[in-house]
């Protein structure tokens, strides 16, 4: 991806992570059923997660590892969870916050315990394709079998731990800084099919969900739509249509905006629920309007805050992964 590409899909992280979860399960029970509108961001916002492990797959894909850079990326995902769980359990108004989850600290552990196996399929790309394949056939065939025979307790592991789920968009983060791959995804054709697709993938899925897991949309409370598979190939066109962006006029500007931004997509990711509970502490919700003004306030007020945060050598280190 050439760096724009790279700073759009960053930011889109960061919008979508805000308001996916701060409409998906806010305390204040103005929840998406109540309008439309709030059903309609929460929908196409989906791709939060997702987008957050293809570029964390990505970035790391920039260069090769040695076992002391993989020990300190545990280390840090290790600090992050210890220093956010204390402040969950020492400060009360914290507790209805958006605590970082166990499922996300286990997920970047095992990714990078294993990550030597990770650059060793890396450098072979049929068998990294490969593997990459046979991920994306046994999510499509778990979610498949999960929504059948929901009551099979094999088959009912809440879909954030469906570990393979992520390691897929970790790994297609990885692939998509493949030379040949790269190359493939900036041609013109490729990047107008994108465009073209995302509405399409987007009115499929939609349907896809409404009417063929409907009771378990309604049951899991979009936990499929969150991490179903058909994401996937959402995610695939999303990023070669963020890849196929030139900026033609305040070109400088609009570059050093999406960069700032971008580079906060950890803290906002970790910190925009906390901050979306105190505003609504200060700002009671009372209507779609008063929402959507907390929810763009959110946005703002996490990158600022995240901005800040990394300024700092000390305070960056539990906002970043």
């Amino acid at each position: 991806m050439n760096p724009t590409g790279l700073n759009i899909i960053k930011t889109l992280g960061c919008m979508t992570a805000v308001t996916f979860f701060t409409i998906y399960n806010t305390w204040d029970r103005y929840d998406y059923d109540y309008h439309w509108i709030l059903g309609f961001l929460t929908f196409i916002s989906t791709i939060a997660t997702p987008l957050f492990f293809v570029v964390a797959g990505y970035l790391d894909a920039q260069s090769r590892h040695s076992v002391r850079w993989q020990m300190n990326k545990i280390k840090g995902v290790v600090v992050v969870f210890l220093f956010w769980m204390t402040v969950y359990y020492l400060w009360e108004p914290y507790q209805r916050g958006y605590l970082i989850q166990p499922w996300f600290v286990f997920t970047f552990i095992v990714i990078y315990t294993f990550h030597p196996l990770i650059e060793w399929l890396n450098q072979r790309r049929k068998r990294f394709c490969g593997v990459i394949a046979a991920l994306l056939l046994f999510s499509y065939g778990y979610d498949l079998l999960a929504a059948l025979w929901p009551e099979k307790h094999l088959l009912s592991l809440a879909p954030q731990y469906r570990l393979w789920t992520w390691l897929l968009f970790y790994l297609t983060g990885q692939l998509f800084f493949d030379p040949l791959i790269s190359a493939w995804i900036s041609k013109a054709k490729v990047v107008k099919a994108a465009v073209a697709a995302i509405p399409v993938i987007y009115l499929f899925t939609w349907f896809y969900e409404q009417h063929f897991f409907f009771a378990l949309f309604k049951a899991d409370r979009n936990a499929f739509i969150l991490t179903g598979s058909q994401i996937y190939i959402l995610i695939v066109a999303l990023v070669i249509a963020a890849n196929g962006v030139r900026f033609r006029r305040n070109i400088e500007l609009k570059e050093a905006i999406l960069a700032a931004v971008s580079k906060t997509m950890t803290g906002v990711y970790i910190l925009h629920y906390s901050v979306f509970h105190l505003l609504t502490a200060l700002i009671p919700v009372t209507s779609l309007t008063t929402k959507l003004l907390l929810i763009a306030l959110t946005f703002v007020a996490s990158v600022l805050i995240s901005m800040l945060a990394l300024s700092h050598s000390v305070a960056k280190k539990i906002i970043t992964l």
